[in-house]
């Protein structure tokens, strides 16, 4: 080989280390840790996702799925097997990435895109530099009370711009089904219902009085907001 053959092998190798070096040196998108975050709910329920990140690379991802109700999925018995396959699918399909780009589960669409959402939520939290500078991430966002001997009370929270704009409320009964208010012969209730929704709106927040005559259910709704607000949160 020439001296100049050489010269142009040596200058090669030199410039593919800097080039490298320079990749391998530029500024880091995320924290290392692991992030935990939960989608949008909808009438079907939501996703939760534990997204570990290492080296700017998702690196694991543990992912579960709730119920319209906020009881988690058991898919061990759960009867749609699709929904199994999302949950086993996609949490490998996320690793290795940097983002939530991935394709959905055929026959899971739903189930795929609340892990998506969950996923992309949790790398905006670990960002060294996020692009959301808002306390909340916006869309709608599912919140439940502790139960006791009657059940326990749910809300769907609505954030625009770090803003209530849209509270729904609902009881799920000790037997776990959500309450029948068209029969329900408490009419307090009912009113409560109706009026607590009203009520956070305004507030633009889970500090609220009880309404009087239905103090249990109008504390459950209370502590349901609270939970929905916190799972919005975006640190």
């Amino acid at each position: 080989m020439t001296r100049q053959n050489w010269f142009i092998l040596g200058t090669g190798l030199v410039l593919a280390v800097m080039v490298t070096l320079v990749s391998g040196c530029g500024p880091k998108l995320y924290n290392d840790g692991t992030y935990k975050a939960i989608s949008q709910a909808d009438d079907h329920g939501y996703a939760v996702a534990e997204v570990t990140v290492k080296g700017d690379k998702i690196t694991a991802v543990k992912l579960t799925e709730f119920t319209q109700f906020g009881v988690e999925k058991d898919f061990n018995t759960y009867p749609y097997a699709k929904s199994k396959e999302a949950n086993v699918e996609m949490a490998k399909r996320f690793v290795g990435r940097q983002d939530a780009n991935v394709d959905g589960v055929t026959g899971a669409t739903n189930s795929s895109q609340k892990y998506k959402e969950a996923v992309q939520f949790a790398l905006e939290k670990a960002k060294k530099n996020p692009t959301m500078k808002s306390t909340y991430f916006e869309g709608t966002f599912f919140g439940r009370s502790k139960a006791d001997d009657r059940g326990y009370g749910v809300a769907w929270v609505t954030i625009k711009g770090d803003k209530i704009t849209e509270v729904r409320l609902d009881d799920v009964t000790q037997e776990g089904k959500f309450k029948d208010w068209a029969t329900y012969p408490y009419a307090k209730a009912l009113e409560a219902k109706t009026e607590m929704e009203k009520r956070f709106v305004e507030k633009n927040g889970p500090q609220v009085d009880a309404y009087t005559g239905a103090t249990s259910s109008s504390t459950k709704w209370i502590e349901a907001v609270n939970d929905a607000l916190q799972n919005a949160k975006l640190k």
